[in-house]
């Protein structure tokens, strides 16, 4: 769903906090783990689960917009 506000989309705002020491180390374990298991049918979730740990607010959006997760990141897409 694409909201515009005088002509312009709008994109949700969203404080990507603070990547702590522990929220790096928790990212780094699980793409470890995703290498050491390769398990393909669960990369996904797994991705889910990195992105939570750096930033659990861009993880809430991607889980109710994708899109809006990233035009977000990806503003140079946005036309």
């Amino acid at each position: 769903m694409k909201v515009l506000i005088g002509g312009i989309e709008y994109v949700p705002k969203v404080d990507l906090g603070e990547i702590t020491e522990d929220s790096r180390r928790d990212a780094l374990r699980q793409l470890v783990y995703m290498q050491y298991m390769n398990e393909e049918h669960k990369l996904r979730a797994q991705a889910w689960d990195v992105l939570n740990a750096l930033s659990p607010n861009l993880a809430e959006l991607c889980s109710k917009s994708p899109k809006a997760a990233y035009d977000l990141m990806h503003p140079e897409n946005l036309e």
